[in-house]
């Protein structure tokens, strides 16, 4: 159990204005303020990032996936079902591949300024949080001994106003300048008097409330946790993207359709990043697998993901 302190933490927001929208850019003003909330919290939302139009385009045919999902034997449910938080795939056709969230300027310049120039998206896929009372352990997503340095971004994008009674994300601002592999007890979370000692020096973790239209920007190596959805029949979507590093050496890839591959070149080609996409024939998104592993070059993630959903055991270190 956390022991209550008075310390409380926020996090930042940066609202983008009506004429950084118009332009499509970024102020430096305002970028200032996102990279520098990002380098010393590890965490940084932008409001007002999205049009609320895209938004609900996605919203419609994510959530009724989301249905389908939720009672599916092979469907990935984070931690425990208790939880009742499923991890989905957005889904791949042209259509839904949209500019202002695929690529979006604001978030993709912020990422630039911490990955290089040249960022590559590796994943594409969005947790959908459903009415509940069970939260996650705190956690870092990094399962290996990572880099101190920033190698990767998760952009998070909610599809609805997002609060603590649906369920935002809990975050633990400044935690990822300190972190290491070994603070984690497995699948458990970070351990107990970690927790504790983060507590006691810096204070209570931040649960925020993030508006439709919001850009949640978080460090990989940032602890968080999923959170309990308390409303009746609210059913919230939350896209995670994750960037990472041009130097950072993982083999992620993204199926997409062939029929996408021309969409995917303009997105490319507009905004600057990569897409680590395979072009495959057409599938089923649903029941596409969610085998995935965050480590580089040889080294494996020791816990989590791609073993532990697979009933696998841990590859030798």
């Amino acid at each position: 159990m956390i022991t209550p302190v008075e310390k409380t933490n926020e996090t930042v927001h940066v609202r983008i204005t009506p004429e950084e929208r118009a332009a499509n850019v970024i102020s430096k003003k305002n970028l200032e303020k996102a990279v520098v909330a990002l380098a010393e919290d590890g965490v940084v939302i932008l409001d007002d990032a999205i049009a609320p139009e895209s938004l609900d385009f996605l919203n419609i045919p994510m959530v009724e996936d989301a249905r389908v999902l939720r009672n599916g034997a092979n469907t990935w449910m984070n931690y425990d079902k208790k939880a009742q938080n499923i991890l989905q795939h957005m889904p791949p056709s042209a259509e839904y591949l949209l500019p202002d969230i695929h690529t979006n300027a604001f978030a993709v310049e912020v990422c630039k300024h911490f990955l290089g120039p040249k960022p590559v998206l590796r994943y594409h896929k969005a947790n959908t949080n459903f009415p509940g009372e069970s939260r996650q352990p705190p956690h870092s997503d990094v399962h290996y001994a990572h880099p101190r340095a920033c190698f990767s971004l998760a952009v998070n994008m909610v599809l609805i106003d997002c609060s603590p009674e649906n369920g935002s994300t809990e975050v633990w601002p400044g935690t990822h300048l300190t972190t290491v592999f070994s603070d984690q007890n497995g699948m458990n979370g970070i351990h107990e008097h970690k927790l504790q000692e983060r507590v006691r020096s810096h204070g209570l973790p931040v649960q925020p409330t993030v508006k439709k239209g919001g850009i949640i920007i978080r460090d990989m190596r940032l602890w968080h946790a999923g959170m309990p959805n308390r409303t009746t029949d609210e059913i919230r979507v939350m896209l995670n993207l994750i960037f990472f590093s041009d130097w950072y050496r993982s083999d992620m890839k993204i199926k997409f359709p062939r029929s996408s591959e021309s969409k995917i070149k303009e997105l490319e080609k507009a905004s600057g990043i990569q897409v680590a996409a395979e072009y495959v024939d057409d599938f089923d998104h649903l029941t596409l697998p969610h085998t995935h592993d965050f480590g580089q070059d040889d080294v494996r993630e020791e816990f989590g993901r791609w073993h532990h959903k697979l009933g696998q055991p841990a590859p030798a270190s």
